[in-house]
């Protein structure tokens, strides 16, 4: 599917409740209760980890992980979806030194 849409320029409209697989596309439009309450690239989307959770949806694992670290006084950014963004988000809080 990600070759078809990359390569041949076929729009695809993918309808999934896997957090994973919603990571690589251009746009993400969450609904519930047929209406749309959140619209976006993955990144403005998965940042919203409060409203995903209150209709019931998980967040990808990267953003599970930068969200509890801030729930525990860091300061890090929630867009890092990808591990390697994750990890040097969680490197960069740690070199500059911010809290715990």
């Amino acid at each position: 599917v990600h070759r078809l849409n990359r390569e041949q320029g076929v729009t695809v409209v993918l309808i999934t409740h896997h957090m994973p697989e919603a990571i690589d596309a251009d746009r993400v439009i969450v609904m519930s209760d047929g209406g749309v309450i959140a619209d976006g690239t993955p990144k403005e989307v998965f940042t919203q980890v409060e409203l995903l959770r209150s209709v019931q949806l998980t967040v990808p694992e990267t953003t599970q992980l930068l969200h509890a670290l801030n729930q525990e006084g860091m300061d890090l950014p929630l867009d890092a979806l990808s591990v390697e963004d994750c990890a040097q988000a969680i490197f960069d809080a740690v070199k500059a030194g911010k809290p715990a």
